[in-house]
């Protein structure tokens, strides 16, 4: 079962992080201000990282954390193609 310090902690090596297609500045704070390997840090395009309230709500570019449970931590392509392999745990909507 673990410590207590241990319980709820997730495998930092199964973290992906994703971003806008061109949001360079959340990509490059990914990288300098967390440990989450730099390979694990992908762009997706308006379909997968841009989120929108209707037509004319609020809208704007996103970043997600996502956690990958396959058993051999192989889900990398499975990011955002909706497989339960993979899951979001986080989105950050940047308003605009």
């Amino acid at each position: 079962m673990g410590t207590p310090d241990e319980r709820g902690k997730l495998d930092k090596t199964r973290l992906y992080a994703t971003v806008f297609e061109s949001d360079d500045e959340s990509a490059q704070l990914w990288a300098s201000e967390t440990d989450i390997d730099k390979s694990h840090i992908l762009r997706f395009g308006a379909k997968d990282n841009f989120w929108e309230m209707g037509e004319t709500g609020p809208c704007g570019p996103c970043s997600e954390i996502h956690y990958d449970k396959t058993p051999k931590k192989t889900g990398g392509h499975l990011v955002n193609a909706g497989s339960q392999d993979v899951i979001e745990l986080w989105n950050l909507v940047f308003i605009q």
